[in-house]
């Protein structure tokens, strides 16, 4: 049998304080509360609600915040506002005519009049070159720095090495032989006397050193450089080499004006020198690199 859409509910009398009876209504079937129970299924699903606002926020809102509050320092400066540095990936150019760049790359002055032989291979050797000796850089210091100089103070000897070489831990005020230089230490002046023992050791042979481009990487600097060596076989005609040792021949010139000139530098090989920055914001040497 249907029941009926409206139910009629049941009359009590209720007693009331005055002792009178009151009629009262209420539903013929009563349900009874149930307790809400932590069971296994509602803590796994807990669990696994508060993991994925956990993910979405470590993995899309905070890249996405970092990306747009940084955008501007990572292509741009190279620090945030707070100081914190970026760290770059790509090498950025950088002007070749700028300071840094002509002041960094005239440090290292080789030739091969100043230069015997072994200092000039060790560098255009055509293999890595990133250690020197403490004869090579005081070599180097004195190309430098004492080049037509007939002293140098031990100070200032000290600053040349910092900045070549962000190192003074080499430097002896002993009297020594340096390649075509001859130091002699005066204790009471703190000076070292220079003399130039071979002045006249140029052979007919000529270098062309030329900086191409360069880029920056974060602390470091980036010089590339076309390297010939150009060795002289008879009257204006030479052979030119990719290296000093004479072992990859790569093009003949003849130098027709007699001014050991060479215009097409892009034929020569190129070499990466890498300077990093030291503390007081000069780039010493690293290594240079065939390429």
């Amino acid at each position: 049998m249907q029941e009926p859409l409206l139910k009629d509910e049941e009359e009590k009398l209720a007693v009331t304080p005055n002792n009178k009876l009151v009629p009262t209504k209420g539903n013929k079937e009563q349900k009874e509360k149930t307790p809400f129970k932590w069971d296994r299924n509602v803590i796994i699903t807990i669990i696994l609600a508060i993991f994925i606002v956990w993910f979405f926020w470590k993995n899309i809102i905070i890249p996405f915040y970092v990306g747009f509050r940084y955008y501007d320092q990572v292509h741009g400066d190279k620090e945030t506002s707070s100081g914190e540095e970026i760290i770059v990936t790509e090498e950025e150019d950088i002007d070749i005519n700028s300071d840094i760049v002509t002041n960094t790359y005239n440090k290292i002055n080789i030739d091969n009049c100043l230069n015997s032989s072994s200092i000039l291979n060790r560098f255009y050797g055509g293999t890595t070159l990133n250690t020197l000796s403490n004869i090579e850089k005081m070599i180097l210091i004195l190309n430098h720095y004492a080049s037509g100089r007939d002293s140098i103070t031990l100070n200032d000897l000290n600053i040349e090495a910092m900045s070549l070489f962000n190192d003074t831990s080499f430097i002896t005020t002993d009297s020594t032989i340096y390649g075509n230089y001859q130091l002699t230490f005066d204790e009471v002046t703190q000076t070292f006397n220079v003399t130039l023992m071979n002045p006249n050791t140029c052979s007919n042979d000529f270098l062309i050193r030329q900086i191409d481009h360069a880029t920056t990487l974060n602390d470091e600097l980036y010089i590339y450089e076309k390297f010939g060596y150009f060795k002289l076989l008879s009257d204006n005609t030479y052979e030119i080499y990719s290296d000093s040792i004479g072992s990859n021949l790569i093009g003949n010139y003849t130098d027709t004006t007699g001014n050991k000139e060479y215009s097409d530098i892009t034929n020569l090989k190129t070499y990466k020198w890498t300077f990093k920055k030291g503390n007081d914001n000069n780039y010493y040497f690293v290594s240079i690199t065939p390429e």
